[in-house]
């Protein structure tokens, strides 16, 4: 459907180099080059990597980067340790490299994922970037976001939460996250998502890609995107968690018009604006979330 499409516009960023995949650079980065060529590069987000390994992409995007007069740069989302400054000079020189008028081809750093433990990260770091890169602060669900989101504000950032991971306790339960996407609603703070999103919904699913991994339950990126989006239109965290927990794609009615859950209805244009609060979810995989979404005829 229509309004489906334009809802998961961008909506993947890639983190292949990230676990469960764990890929080498080489190869997440031809990876990245075939989506951005395919017939979903429209869902397609930035590319996620590491502050410290911007040279090593730069050798492996050699021959891959579009030049500047062919349409959008390579976008990249680079995540940041604890050298600011180390990080804020590898940015600024990769940005200068692969400006629009490289020979090398055009790619640009635009957005940087920081963890924040404290309020004083969120100053320190929020000072250090420009507004010409979104910054997205990694804080803890627990206890209450909500103290560091309105520093967040202040600041003029962007939230990030971490919803997933590798074992089973890594994954933060439903009304933690639920908090978390009304806090951020309440205080006019965008946020992407990370980690246990690579399926679409609720189901129980294995934790990586090994042949023995330990299953359990995981979240769904279109449960929660969806959540947000029925939040913003006014619905209770109660009803909210449940529709972050439906594991039936058959409880959700799809139309060029918007969508429906149980008697609660969104119209396409609510859904696009949520797209503008809620930005994106990091995967180590691409081809997964699009092809079930493809599977249970979504897209």
């Amino acid at each position: 459907m229509d309004s489906i499409r334009f809802f998961l516009s961008g909506i993947v960023d890639y983190a292949g180099l990230f676990p469960p995949a764990g890929l080498n650079m080489a190869t997440a980065v031809a990876n990245y080059a075939q989506y951005r060529a395919g017939s979903d590069r429209d869902i397609l987000g930035r590319f996620v990597a590491p502050a410290a390994r911007l040279d090593e992409f730069g050798e492996a995007a050699r021959g891959l980067l579009e030049p500047g007069d062919e349409g959008e740069p390579w976008r990249l989302s680079v995540i940041v340790g604890d050298n600011l400054a180390g990080a804020r000079k590898a940015i600024a020189d990769f940005n200068s490299m692969y400006s629009s008028s490289s020979d090398l081809g055009y790619a640009l750093c635009d957005a940087v994922e920081i963890h924040a433990h404290t309020e004083a990260d969120i100053v320190a770091a929020a000072q250090g970037f420009g507004k010409s890169i979104r910054v997205f602060f990694e804080i803890p669900l627990e206890p209450d976001p909500g103290p560091m989101l309105r520093v967040i504000a202040r600041h003029s950032g962007s939230a990030k939460m971490r919803t997933g991971g590798l074992t089973e306790a890594a994954f933060p339960p439903a009304s933690a996250i639920i908090r978390f996407i009304s806090r951020s609603n309440e205080l006019g703070v965008r946020f992407k998502a990370t980690a246990g999103l690579h399926h679409v919904l609720r189901a129980a699913y294995p934790f990586s890609y090994e042949a023995d991994s330990p299953k359990g339950l995981m979240f769904g990126y279109l449960n929660l995107f969806l959540a947000a989006a029925f939040i913003r239109s006014g619905m209770s965290e109660a009803e909210a968690r449940e529709v972050l927990e439906e594991p039936s794609v058959a409880a959700f009615s799809f139309s060029n018009g918007g969508v429906a859950w149980r008697g609660h209805k969104l119209t396409a244009s609510e859904l696009a604006a949520t797209r503008t609060h809620v930005l994106s979810f990091g995967s180590c995989s691409f081809s997964e979330p699009v092809d079930e979404a493809k599977a249970l005829h979504l897209i």
